[in-house]
């Protein structure tokens, strides 16, 4: 081996985009496989602050507990500025109920609810509602498409009554 000659890896190989790519769908999936993933090597830790990664990052863990996004509002940040559904519900939720500010964060609900994020869906259409917007809060609503009977259901058929 010659020890001039620089050894590069086959990720170092691969160009930038299909990195930034397979941190995407990673992050899509899981936050904490994101870190992971970005902490494994730099070359994928290069695309950490992508475009298309921070607005696809999933927040699940953030959604199910909004309060606990204050140990990572850096994150939280940078994936608010590349319009991540996730990131504005939880804004909007504590924003809306933690900080009483109702009438802007209803705004950051309803960002999250037109990214198809489906807690906001419902949050919204249910905000909606309450302030009388019954016609918007119904469109909301029907996106979620509960008024399908779902097939479990149909099996099951005139036992499920109750008497």
């Amino acid at each position: 081996m010659d020890p001039n000659k620089v050894e590069i890896s086959r990720l170092e190989a691969l160009p930038q985009d299909l990195l930034r790519e397979i941190v995407a769908k990673i992050g899509v999936k899981s936050a904490e496989d994101y870190h992971n993933c970005i902490l494994s090597c730099k070359e994928l830790g290069a695309s950490a602050n992508d475009e298309r990664v921070l607005k696809t990052l999933n927040l699940a863990l953030l959604v199910k507990k909004p309060l606990s996004c204050r140990k990572h509002l850096l994150i939280m940040k940078k994936c608010l500025a590349n319009n991540n559904p996730d990131a504005h519900y939880i804004k909007g939720i504590i924003w809306y109920f933690n900080l009483d500010h109702c009438d802007v964060d209803l705004h950051h609900i309803g960002i999250a609810a037109n990214g198809g994020q489906k807690e906001a869906i419902y949050m919204y259409a249910m905000l909606l509602l309450c302030r009388g917007r019954t016609e918007e809060g119904k469109t909301y609503m029907s996106q979620l498409e509960w008024a399908k009977t779902p097939p479990w259901l149909k099996r099951v058929g005139n036992k499920s009554k109750l008497h």
